[in-house]
């Protein structure tokens, strides 16, 4: 149950529950600290008045031949009328690009946040993958980007020439991405024991994204998988406690 979402093909829907593979025996590891992570960020980000010029000269370089629009500063108040429903002025114009951009911006920070915080949690686990686990999770892996793929159309060829891939660097790719995976996996559930997480059934849908809540415990319930469930949504808990 991955709670790590940075690592696979972007735009995609995932459903919380994923098919089973081999566990890990927790026994095997330890945590080195139990307490809060430190890392180092940089600043929150601000969009300037290049950035903003950067991406009004997008509407100037795709201006057609007949067009008077030959520089930013051809870019009037009539013009942005002629063009937007809802907005009047370039003042307004502005004002929507760089909230778009510092939203954009702090998507990537918190993303950042994430993937540092991800890394010192794994930093402190200490103990060694067993290899078996690892196909394991590398076969199921490789299933999922293929199911993944097909649902959006596409195929695993596209992606490598997409992603600037050889078949080689996939592979690699794919098992370091495994690799950490398996052991942010066990650093947050060796993390779950020390603090006595729990997710109650009716709790679930708070930390496992699902579309129709209802549906979804239904479905659990009828297989039986509510215990792996509660695991899911105990790490997905922990993991925002710690960012």
């Amino acid at each position: 149950f991955a709670v790590h979402q940075g690592r696979r093909p972007a735009n995609r829907k995932e459903h919380p529950m994923q098919e089973s593979t081999p566990q890990l025996d927790l026994s095997a590891f330890a945590l080195s600290s139990h307490d809060s992570v430190h890392i180092v960020m940089p600043p929150q980000p601000v969009a300037t008045d290049d950035d903003i010029d950067a991406q009004l000269f997008v509407y100037v370089a795709s201006a057609t031949n007949h067009s008077p629009i030959r520089s930013i500063g051809d870019l009037t108040d009539e013009w942005v009328k002629s063009q937007f429903d809802g907005i009047s002025t370039m003042a307004e114009l502005r004002a929507g690009i760089k909230q778009d951009l510092e939203r954009q911006g702090m998507v990537a920070w918190n993303n950042t946040k994430f993937q540092k915080c991800s890394d010192a949690l794994v930093a402190r686990l200490e103990g060694e993958l067993p290899a078996d686990v690892v196909a394991a999770n590398i076969e199921a892996s490789h299933a999922q980007y293929e199911q993944r793929l097909k649902s959006f159309g596409s195929t695993k060829e596209r992606y490598l020439r997409e992603e600037h891939l050889t078949p080689e660097q996939f592979e690699e790719k794919l098992r370091d991405d495994v690799v950490f995976q398996l052991k942010l996996n066990a650093a947050l559930d060796k993390m779950i024991e020390a603090t006595g997480t729990e997710v109650a059934p009716s709790e679930l849908t708070e930390y496992l994204s699902t579309d129709d809540p209802d549906a979804f415990l239904a479905e659990i319930e009828a297989n039986g998988r509510m215990a792996d469930a509660q695991r899911a949504a105990a790490r997905v808990k922990v993991m925002r406690s710690v960012v």
